[in-house]
Formats: structure tokens, C-alpha cells, sequence
């Protein structure tokens, strides 16, 4: 079957969603960054009253790490307002093409009533790809192949 085939039939949730930290917009930068760390994940979904708000991502904690050092801060300064979102139901494809889009590496998977259920990112597609296609991803060249080793041509 055909790549875009198979992300066209295979819905958002079809895949294994990761679980990512539930915080509170007043949470501080250090309380985020301490639950991202014990779930190894790279982002946190901030809700009110169990529903999807915002979103926080290492991009976002970086950014304001590279001017400033208060790690006391509430997260509502620097998260990411009213992320772009998908449903279980959306197709893969649709997920991948939002991500191609607006450049991001993460959506949160939320159900009808705005309750977050994961977060579908580029690993978990790229290992959905490895599992459909794994002769064309591990027959594909090591990167040092890649990369002449002496100048060609005149």
C-alpha cells in the first residue's frame, strides 16, 4: 500500500498517543520542567478545569531561558495560547500535514469536549512509517555514505 494511502486511512487514534504532564497555567517554570523531565517529553499541556488551554514546549522554555533565569515564574508568561489541535478521529495524514505546515514537532490529541488525550509528535509517525515501510527505512544509506569522502569533477 501506498504511503499517502496508508496515512489517509489510519486515524490520529489508530496510533499509541504519548502521555505528556497536565499542569495548571499557574504552575512555575520549575514545577513544568521538573514533571517534563519525569515523563521525558519535551512539552506539558496546561489546562483549566480539565480542558485543553495552552500548550508549553522545550522551544518555548528555551526562548526565555536564552534572556532571562526566574524559574519561578507562572508558565501562563510563556506558554503557547490555543494550540493547534487534532482529533482521535483525524486522519494521519492530516496530522502530518498541520505539523508540515505550521512547523510543529507536537499536537495535542484532544476528544470532543476539549479534554486532552496525548500528543501525537514526529517520533511516533516516524515509528508508524518504520512499521509499514521497514525495508525502505533500513535500507536507506548510513549518513557517512551520504557524504562524499574526496571532491568530485574537475
Amino acid at each position: 500500500m501506498e504511503l499517502r494511502s496508508i496515512l489517509m486511512s489510519t486515524k490520529v487514534g489508530d496510533v499509541t498517543l504519548k502521555s505528556v504532564p497536565i499542569i495548571k497555567p499557574t504552575d512555575t517554570l520549575a514545577h513544568t520542567t521538573s514533571e517534563m523531565r519525569q515523563y521525558r517529553h519535551g512539552c506539558a499541556l496546561v489546562c483549566v478545569e480539565g480542558k485543553l488551554h495552552a500548550i508549553i514546549t522545550e522551544r518555548d522554555i528555551l526562548k526565555y531561558l536564552s534572556k532571562h533565569s526566574d524559574l519561578e515564574i507562572p508558565i501562563q508568561q510563556i506558554m503557547t495560547a490555543q494550540p493547534r489541535t487534532v482529533k482521535e478521529d483525524d486522519t494521519l495524514f492530516s496530522a502530518v500535514r498541520l505539523m508540515d505546515e505550521g512547523g510543529y514537532r507536537r499536537l495535542p490529541v484532544i476528544n470532543p469536549n476539549n479534554e486532552p488525550l496525548g500528543i501525537v509528535d514526529v517520533k511516533t509517525v516516524t515509528h508508524f512509517l518504520v512499521e509499514h515501510f521497514p525495508s525502505a527505512v533500513y535500507n536507506q544509506a548510513a549518513q557517512t555514505q551520504l557524504i562524499p569522502q574526496r571532491r568530485e569533477g574537475a
